[in-house]
């Protein structure tokens, strides 16, 4: 107990130092456990959406014929070893609210159920009944038209035109996503639901269904449950499949987690720093004391330990308040992020994750900050110490500059890990980097007779205030690194579609794309070239882990001037022929390929039709199509491999690329009932490039929490430099020292610290932004340099350092002569 009641009484003694050191731990504890907490939230959010359009169904059955008899539900539903069951067809309609809406915004896709209350399903109806007649509209549909349950949607359906009630309004569910908004609607088909029999005939057809997903008992063997169900099941074109929730289909954000775990942990670095620092200076100036408690019989350990409660006691503060604000900076980081990709997404925090894991973060990085001056106060020597012998560094500085040079030799290892060494470089180099910029300010008259005196406090705790500048350059550094990901994935999106979107239109229908159907779009005045293609989803293995893409058929000839796919460092007819000649060889899309994690040559493990099945990996390539995670076969090979397959996407060339709208209202015209999705090549592009600028600023506000962390460790360093010299600017100002020229001198001080690292992390970055454009050429990442965060990054770094000799500038100024001369 006693230890703890001396750490607390030194930290209320130096009150200010430890309320800042306090402030900036629980920033750097708040920012971590938000973005903990958004990581997990986004990834059990995106799992969760995945089970519930699936229904947590185990297996599904499809039929290469589009619709096959109902009948197999019936037989299905009696299997002992299914504990539920459920039909599913999916049609096209259009709807008329008599408003201004446009041909592309009253596409409505209606899902026909056997069941609406089946334990497959979880829909909860806000108003109306789910046993009324009528659609069923999910909550944000219903208020973007206006409609409540009961009242008419006039629907447009090959039976003829007909007014349709709603049943009820149900709360947002994956399986009735539709469009956020009207614009969205340009893009995107509105979704409701209906009865099975309801679709069948409206649609006539009466009997059939699209898919039926099962879910079978929890008791039930899986082998024989498959056997049993499989003899139920007489038409050859029908097959089952079992579903694999594969959360890489739709969320591929792993380079967006890992920015936000640099950014986040970066704030946590930050904080332990300055904790070092105060703790450091605490050693330092507590020698005499350390020395004399050894003299009385205080042993290392003892030492140890009452520097060690002083950690503890400011990281459980910090951990006290920093957890509820990380509770509101998370809730602010969440609705940012998601609303930057669709506006409706509902969701619930997480933290049982990010809770556990920021309390142990929050009490061992501070632990292992204060490791060296800990051990540092337990070895102090009294006899030394007593003396006043001046300890020798000069040694341990050479040691630093010459690893420090060393490891910048690492970043031409032309290897991701050349960036680690970059930074661990530039670490080791910075006192000796602080003290040729202390030199040169000096040197050219820096502030005056003010900034030399500066310039000399500065050189005089060089170690303490080079920390804090290196990490004001390490964060602007990421800043400007992050910015230029950014900023080459803007200039890079436009490139990336042009070359993998396969035409000027993309279509997808409900129903095969027949030659029929592709002789009369090849009809339409303005539409240049028409093709249909083919895709499979299949599951891979990899990491003992079931997962699931989809291969793409490619035809040579279409993909010669128009492919889905391209490599920077190789022609198209060089992929074209590589793909034809071998029977079983596939690209992979950068992201499968990743995910897959082998080498070009090398084998990955598809599962087809419940057979396992090895293709050769002939090569990765960029592709926009499904964000990479997706592989890409020849078109022959294809149809040997999945013969069972039709085609339900095409692609269109225009003769001119102003005529995409008019193409796109000329295919919503012939095929009102058929077309499930049309994009132009311009709408795509809006779409890849809608999210960056919302998650860009979620990025810029936690790069600005970073900032204001360093600036707490600027104030920090600098209240404890002024702290150290009270008596020599008690001095000073007895001998005509103005308080101005004070307030002046710790001015320069900061500033030269935070032009320092400023100009040392525009540089860094730079440089970083380089090496990574070098060591990913094969990759859409280019050198590219944001003028807008640059001069943010400056403007920042010097407002933040100015900001922060405001306290102890004022604080030395205003420090009573007397007690300055007798400070010791």
């Amino acid at each position: 107990m006693m230890y703890w009641r001396v750490s607390w009484r030194y930290l209320t003694r130096n009150k200010l130092r430890s309320f800042y050191t306090i402030l900036s731990i629980l920033i750097g504890i708040s920012s971590i456990f938000a973005v903990l907490s958004t990581v997990e939230t986004a990834k059990k959010m995106t799992m969760e959406r995945l089970k519930l359009y699936t229904g947590n169904a185990d297996y599904s059955i499809q039929s290469s014929s589009h619709t096959f008899s109902g009948s197999v539900l019936d037989d299905i539903q009696q299997d002992s070893n299914v504990k539920a069951a459920i039909g599913v067809i999916h049609k096209q309609a259009r709807f008329d609210l008599g408003g201004p809406e446009n041909l592309a915004q009253t596409r409505l896709r209606i899902t026909g159920l056997s069941s609406l209350r089946s334990e497959l399903l979880t829909l909860e109806a806000v108003s109306g009944n789910l046993a009324n007649e009528g659609i069923i509209l999910p909550q944000t549909t219903a208020g973007l038209w206006k409609k409540n349950a009961g009242d008419l949607v006039r629907l447009q359906l090959p039976t003829g035109n007909m007014e349709v009630p709603v049943a009820a309004i149900v709360k947002d569910t994956p399986l009735l996503e539709g469009p956020s908004s009207w614009d969205e609607a340009s893009s995107k088909s509105w979704r409701a639901l209906a009865p099975l029999q309801t679709v069948q005939q409206w649609y006539s057809l009466t009997g059939q269904v699209q898919e039926i997903r099962i879910k079978l008992n929890d008791t039930a063997e899986e082998q024989s449950a498959l056997a049993s169900i499989g003899n139920k099941i007489s038409d050859p074109s029908v097959f089952m499949e079992k579903i694999v929730l594969d959360e890489k289909q739709t969320n591929q954000l792993e380079e967006l987690y890992l920015m936000l775990y640099a950014i986040g942990g970066l704030s946590m670095i930050i904080s332990a720093f300055i904790l070092y620092n105060t703790l450091y200076v605490s050693v330092v100036e507590r020698k005499n004391e350390i020395a004399v408690m050894k003299t009385v019989g205080f042993i290392p350990s003892q030492i140890k330990k009452l520097f060690l409660c002083e950690v503890l006691i400011l990281s459980l503060l910090g951990l006290i308040f920093g957890i509820p604000l990380g509770l509101g900076l998370a809730s602010l980081m969440q609705k940012g992020l998601f609303h930057s990709f669709q506006a409706n997404i509902s969701y619930s925090p997480e933290f049982a994750i990010a809770l556990p894991i920021t309390i142990i973060l929050g009490l061992c990085i501070p632990l292992a900050a204060a490791h060296i001056p800990v051990a540092y106060a337990s070895k102090i020597d009294v006899i030394a110490t007593l003396k006043q012998v001046p300890a020798q560094q000069k040694e341990k500085t050479t040691y630093r500059v010459v690893a420090g040079i060393v490891l910048l030799f690492g970043v031409f290892l032309n290897s991701i890990v050349s960036l680690l060494f970059l930074l661990a470089g530039v670490t080791l180099l910075f006192p000796f980097i602080l003290s040729l910029f202390t030199r040169f300010f000096k040197r050219i008259g820096f502030m005056g007779y003010e900034g030399k005196i500066a310039s000399n406090n500065i050189l005089r705790t060089l170690n303490r205030s080079a920390n804090m500048s290196v990490i004001l350059a390490f964060v602007i550094c990421l800043g400007l690194f992050v910015s230029s990901i950014f900023a080459s994935m803007e200039t890079s999106i436009e490139s990336e579609v042009n070359h993998s979107f396969g035409g000027n239109l993309q279509l997808s229908t409900e129903t095969p794309l027949t030659p029929e159907k592709l002789n009369a779009i090849q009809q339409f005045e303005g539409i240049h070239g028409v093709t249909a293609y083919k895709e499979k989803e299949v599951l891979w293995s990899g990491d003992k882990k079931i997962n699931r893409f989809t291969i793409i058929s490619a035809n040579p000839d279409w993909y010669q001037k128009h492919p889905l796919f391209y490599d920077p460092q190789r022609k198209n007819t060089d992929l074209l022929q590589l793909l034809k000649a071998h029977p079983n060889g596939v690209l992979l899309g950068d992201y499968a390929f990743r995910e897959w994690g082998g080498k070009a040559g090398e084998p990955i493990r598809i599962i087809r039709n419940n057979v396992p099945t090895e293709l050769i990996v002939l090569g990765k390539v960029n592709t926009s199509q499904y964000g990479g995670y997706t592989a890409f076969m020849e078109e022959s090979h294809f149809d040997k491999l999945f013969p069972e397959t039709n085609a339900y996407k095409g692609l269109i060339t225009v003769a001119d690329r102003a005529a995409e709208t008019s193409v796109k209202d000329f295919l919503l015209n012939t095929f009102p009932f058929d077309l499930e999705r049309v994009q132009t090549l311009s709408e795509e592009l809006e779409k890849q490039k809608r999210a960056l600028p919302g998650v860009k600023s979620l990025f810029n506000g936690l790069l600005m929490i970073s900032i204001a962390v360093v600036g707490i460790g600027i104030l920090n360093t600098l209240i404890m430099n002024v702290m150290d010299r009270m008596r020599e600017i008690g001095v000073m100002r007895a001998v005509a020292f103005t308080s101005g020229q004070v307030i002046t001198s710790i001015v320069s001080e900061s500033v030269v610290m935070g032009i320092c690292g400023t100009l040392m992390g525009i540089l860094l970055g730079i440089a970083m932004t380089y090496v990574n454009a070098l060591t990913m050429q094969d990759t859409a990442a280019s050198f590219v340099i944001s003028i807008d965060t640059l001069l943010l990054s400056t403007f920042s770094g010097l407002l933040i350092s100015l900001l922060a000799a405001v306290v102890p500038a004022q604080k030395a100024a205003r420090y009573n002569l007397g007690q300055a001369l007798k400070h010791d």
